[in-house]
């Protein structure tokens, strides 16, 4: 199963490619609704869509190995735990990153050149190994990790509100890690300067990582 929630951020692309331009013709024709201003949204949504759906995937692989005490058992390895918590982190945000921008060019909404999508993908992608880490920490077992996954996966897209508040009470927002990629696109799409919401995201991101990997660490640490 896990396996092929890989390929949802994939077909959700297909899915925006066939049916986005589709709808907004019928809005357009229908109720002289113009939808094509809010693909920014959209597609900062599908931004953190992908990411979410691969810290899924690692979070409950870490979530099986916490069961398992295959992480325990790391511990009395040569080879740390925290250098495998490194790893953990190192390949959902690699992932993620990846099937980003694979799935922007699928779906042919082009509204940032590749430089520009290739930076705020690697933001955005902090939110995979973040997922992850907080899912294999806060979740008692696999079964409550689903719940878990819902609430992570509504804060990872909680920010998509934020876009219809104004600036500077938007910011508010920014307590979540997950709104400042958000943030840069918008600002990116607008052909406004969007630097300082992109590093404030990768500083911000990053730091909200290391605290969950050391909290997953410290767990793992009382449980022996």
């Amino acid at each position: 199963m896990l396996g092929w929630v890989l390929l949802l951020p994939i077909a959700l692309a297909i899915v925006l490619r066939l049916l986005l331009p589709r709808l907004a013709q019928a809005l357009l024709a229908a109720a002289r609704f113009d939808l094509e201003p809010l693909y920014p949204l959209v597609m900062s949504g599908y931004l953190m869509t992908a990411a979410g759906i691969v810290g899924m995937v690692v979070g409950f692989l870490l979530l099986d190995e916490r069961d398992a005490r295959t992480l325990a058992a790391i511990r009395v390895t040569p080879f740390s735990i925290r250098r495998y918590l490194a790893y953990r982190i190192a390949l959902p945000l690699l992932v993620g990153t990846v099937s980003t921008l694979i799935g922007f060019q699928l779906t042919g909404i082009r509204l940032l050149p590749l430089g520009t999508l290739s930076a705020l993908s690697i933001v955005a992608g902090l939110s995979a190994p973040l997922l992850a880490l907080v899912l294999a920490t806060a979740a008692p077992n696999k079964v409550a990790g689903f719940a878990v996954v819902k609430v992570l996966n509504g804060l990872n897209l909680l920010p998509v509100a934020a876009y219809f508040v104004p600036l500077p009470l938007q910011y508010l927002a920014g307590v979540l890690p997950a709104y400042w990629p958000m943030r840069a696109f918008w600002s990116a799409a607008a052909g406004e300067d969007y630097a300082g919401a992109l590093v404030v995201g990768a500083i911000w991101g990053g730091l909200a990582v290391l605290l969950a990997a050391v909290t997953l660490d410290r767990r793992l640490m009382r449980k022996g």
